[in-house]
């Protein structure tokens, strides 16, 4: 079954992905902020949040007392588990939060992504941190990619078209010419990212949601500057 399901619940808004309904998620929106935890029936002290600075780091969590995890919360873009019971998130408002899970090996993991991200390569890391450490098969990898910007807003300058150009053969598929601008399609980089490291592309789902024009859904920085941040999860057990 395919197509994402927005909820509301106790005036929360989120969003769900039939393809991750093994485990418990959510994609959040500017409607109920972390208020999404209870409404899932979580408590705050299951939740693990990252200090995301727009890096390719993947940190393999095994508990707040390991020593991997100082300072906290921990400096990555991506985090990758297999303890139940911890719900891990992601913030965004306009870059793109991908949740994945592997229910045969029972193993998550939440990434940030955005243009950096993607740039140095986060989507094959993380899923190469999956297989090496917890030896996922990537037929049994399961991955949401939430709202982010859409090409339709993000226009990106020529110094971050260079550096794709430089770096990834096929950026044509991502980076969209209108006239003299460009635009850069965060979810189809991803997407391309998610199969190089080898996912079938019939294991992947995205919700095709533009954070910046659905203003009535999402928080922006792109369109509003200094804004909220949209809480995303993924949690076993």
């Amino acid at each position: 079954m395919k197509g994402f399901e927005l909820k509301e619940q106790n005036g929360v808004a989120f969003i769900q992905l039939p393809t991750l309904s093994g485990v418990r998620h959510a994609f959040g929106t500017r409607k109920g902020g972390e208020g999404i935890l209870a409404a899932l029936g979580l408590e705050p002290q299951q939740l693990l949040t990252l200090r995301q600075v727009h890096g390719a780091e993947v940190l393999v969590w095994k508990g707040k007392n390991s020593p991997e995890v100082l300072p906290y919360p921990p400096i990555c873009d991506a985090v990758v588990t297999d303890r139940k019971g911890v719900a891990l998130g992601i913030q965004t408002a306009d870059c793109i939060p991908i949740l994945i899970v592997d229910e045969t090996k029972g193993v998550i993991a939440a990434v940030h992504a955005g243009w950096r991200g993607l740039w140095r390569g986060i989507m094959q890391r993380a899923i190469r941190t999956i297989q090496d450490t917890f030896g996922s098969t990537t037929a049994d990898v399961m991955v949401g990619i939430g709202p982010g910007i859409g090409p339709c807003c993000y226009e990106v300058q020529e110094d971050v078209v260079g550096l794709f150009q430089r770096s990834h053969d096929d950026y044509q598929l991502f980076i969209q010419k209108k006239g003299r601008r460009s635009y850069l399609d965060l979810p189809s980089a991803t997407r391309l990212q998610l199969v190089k490291a080898g996912i079938p592309p019939e294991n992947i789902e995205d919700i095709p949601l533009c954070t910046a024009c659905r203003e009535d859904l999402f928080f922006s920085y792109r369109r509003d500057g200094n804004t909220g941040r949209q809480l995303s999860f993924v949690m076993l057990g």
